[in-house]
């Protein structure tokens, strides 16, 4: 069936929804930054890295298991609305004890926010897991280069103002959220026994498909966080300005946002399988190049093609995961995966910064030999084992109980 163009006008609604969460969430972290680093003792803006890093990444398989075992829906809105009350209550306390409390609870939050979105957005009228994907996607993209900027605006009319306007905004959306968004099927919590709060890890684990590929997507998001770091004092080197370097890193983003637009039309084939693999080897390859060629046009070039393919490689592993886990539980697998990505985040950007491990410019070379040995290495193995990367059948979701 080909997809429809316009989707209806509450499911629109519900897109918005989830584009001024991703734009507030990405704007919150930035004014904590700027608020924990105005205290006078530096080490708060590392406990607040640290409080949107750590709560998420343990409490990650209890949340996505909330998410499928309850209304998404209604998780989805408690979520927004409680992390309205955290940036409503940043901005009236002045404890920095309370700010790093709050920064994990909403940190908390936006776990929930994506699992619940993952699972609900495909189910809308005029949605389905591709599209969802790519719009995803392509709205972190958005918000990845918008919301710095907004935030920094709005923090000049104060921090305070710039929170409670934060926390109008997902309020906002939550009400959306709470009109439009799909109805998922409970479950009957009654006869779920607790052990399976680890189900989205045990499928991790069990299930080859992702015991293949999560490793690549695992990696493609260590390198990248490598390069993330490397990349502020090298490309300033080669550009010879902060401006310079604003404008690859806005090369990067314009790729991203065509590769999600390619991945939401029909002439986009890719399976997931083949979308991560082909959009892990351009990202590490852009890399590689970039590391290799120190000269800023041919850069911007590679960057280009670096933002498109990692846009491929993110729909894909979104594919991947709806194509081969059961619709309950995929908010527990994509949590897991995310506090995966989310510490392979973390571990990068320390392997990243120069004279850690060697001085810039290496430390990107070596991020892009990693990336493409990992993916040549992976892609041999599949087809060793008689492996195809064409689209896989969606899983079935099991029968109701009789």
């Amino acid at each position: 069936m080909p997809r429809q163009r316009r989707p209806p006008a509450a499911t629109g609604a519900l897109m918005a929804a989830v584009g001024i969460g991703a734009f507030v969430d990405a704007g919150i972290f930035i004014l904590l930054l700027l608020t924990s680093s105005a205290q006078t003792v530096t080490w708060w803006v590392t406990a607040v890295v640290l409080a949107n890093l750590v709560p998420p990444v343990l409490l990650a398989p209890v949340l996505g298991w909330v998410v499928d075992r309850t209304s998404g829906r209604g998780a989805w809105a408690s979520a927004l609305l409680v992390s309205a009350v955290c940036a409503g209550g940043i901005a009236f306390l002045d404890s920095p004890a309370a700010l790093v409390a709050l920064a994990a609870v909403q940190a908390t939050c936006s776990v929930v926010l994506s699992a619940a979105a993952f699972r609900l957005l495909p189910t809308a009228d005029g949605m389905d897991e591709h599209r969802a994907s790519s719009f995803a996607v392509g709205i972190a993209s958005v918000a990845a280069i918008g919301a710095p900027p907004l935030a920094a605006f709005a923090a000049g009319l104060g921090t305070d103002v710039a929170f409670v306007i934060c926390a109008g905004l997902l309020v906002v959306a939550a009400v959306v959220v709470l009109r439009t968004a799909p109805r998922s099927v409970r479950v009957d919590v009654r006869g779920t026994p607790w052990h399976e709060v680890w189900l989205g890890s045990r499928s991790i684990r069990t299930v080859a498909v992702l015991r293949t590929f999560l490793p690549v997507a695992i990696g493609v998001v260590l390198i990248a966080s490598m390069e993330g770091v490397a990349g502020v004092f090298y490309l300033q080197a080669v550009t010879g300005s902060p401006v310079g370097y604003a404008l690859l890193l806005s090369a990067w983003a314009v790729g991203s946002l065509a590769g999600a637009v390619l991945t939401d039309s029909r002439r986009f084939t890719l399976g997931p399988a083949a979308s991560i693999l082909v959009g892990g080897f351009a990202v590490a390859a852009a890399i590689l190049v970039e590391g290799l060629v120190a000269w800023a046009p041919v850069i911007a070039v590679v960057f280009v093609a670096g933002g498109v393919g990692n846009a491929i490689h993110n729909v894909g592993i979104r594919t991947l995961v709806y194509a081969h886990v059961p619709r309950d539980q995929q908010a527990q697998v994509w949590s897991v995966a995310g506090a995966g990505f989310s510490a392979a985040a973390a571990f990068g950007n320390l392997l990243g910064t120069p004279d850690v491990l060697a001085p810039a410019r290496a430390v990107i070379v070596a991020a892009g030999v990693l990336g493409v040995g990992l993916v040549v290495v992976t892609t041999g193995v599949v087809l060793a084992r008689g492996g195809n990367l064409r689209p896989a059948e969606p899983v079935p979701d099991p029968a109701p109980p009789t």
